[in-house]
């Protein structure tokens, strides 16, 4: 069967890169045969799923005020000294994304999805990653992009479900369970360059490295992998780039765009290995 599924990994406001690729694969008539997203390539997965595909429409259904304001804070950084200055159970009150993602989705669910859907998050108690391919797709969006300590976790299947990226940033082995030819697009920032300067950043930039190692572990059982690779870091809630991370991720599309083409066209039985 011709075609190919997507793994979608988290980054915040670069995950809009994810509709840029989208648009180019279907504008060269690659068949999407499965998404799978984790954390903003969670909200990109289910809106092109559900026919939402303009980047603009979908950031403005969601994100409010109070969410561009992190933007002006600086970093997660600086965020992490707002908590904990505060000592709040989390920084945002997700009240808005909420309402702004029942607004997309409306009573849509996960097994409804015109394309084969897997919206990755993770147990805050195991680390374990949760596949959620059943249920409000709202709610399953909220659940993955619940960054821990920024938004508050999501009680789910008996779960308190954070982030995806807290188990696999991008969830190469849910999308190669919808369909065994995967590409992944990975929405990360370089690393940094320059050594942390308090405590607190040595020991985000600890965590930040040991998702980079499971991210590249992942990326290995990809067959095509697109990075947007950006020319230089950009905030996760930098959202005055979404039209840049946007027409970047159409760009690296185009660059990788024979090699889509190439295993869209590869026989499932040739993937198989020969005995």
């Amino acid at each position: 069967m011709r075609g190919v599924a997507l793994a979608l990994g988290g980054g915040g406001v670069r995950g809009y890169a994810h509709l840029g690729v989208l648009a180019v694969l279907e504008e060269a008539g690659v068949p999407i045969r499965g998404l799978a997203g984790s954390s903003a390539g969670a909200l990109a997965a289910a809106a092109w799923a559900f026919g939402h595909k303009d980047p603009w429409r979908v950031h403005e259904a969601i994100f409010d005020r109070e969410v561009a304001e992190l933007s002006r804070a600086g970093s997660l950084r600086a965020l992490a000294r707002l908590f904990i200055a505060f000592r709040r159970p989390a920084v945002v009150d997700t009240d808005r994304i909420e309402e702004g993602l029942k607004a997309l989705f409306g009573e849509a669910r996960l097994e409804e999805s015109p394309i084969p859907l897997a919206l990755q998050a993770a147990d805050l108690l195991t680390g374990e990653a949760v596949v959620l391919r059943e249920g409000p797709v709202w709610k399953a969006v909220l659940a993955s992009m619940a960054i821990p300590g920024l938004f508050p976790p999501v009680a789910l299947m008996g779960r308190l479900l954070v982030d995806g990226d807290v188990a696999e940033k991008v969830p190469v082995r849910a999308a190669k369970a919808l369909f065994p030819k995967v590409v992944a697009v990975d929405v990360s920032n370089p690393p940094p360059k320059e050594p942390p300067r308090t405590a607190l950043e040595a020991a985000l930039l600890a965590g930040e490295a040991s998702r980079r190692r499971l991210k590249a572990l992942a990326l290995k059982e990809a067959d095509v992998v697109i990075a947007l690779d950006p020319p230089f870091p950009i905030d996760t809630f930098d959202h005055e780039r979404l039209e840049f991370v946007y027409e970047l991720g159409k760009h690296r599309a185009k660059e990788r765009l024979p090699e889509v083409l190439a295993l869209a066209r590869t026989r499932l039985r040739d993937l198989l290995p020969r005995r």
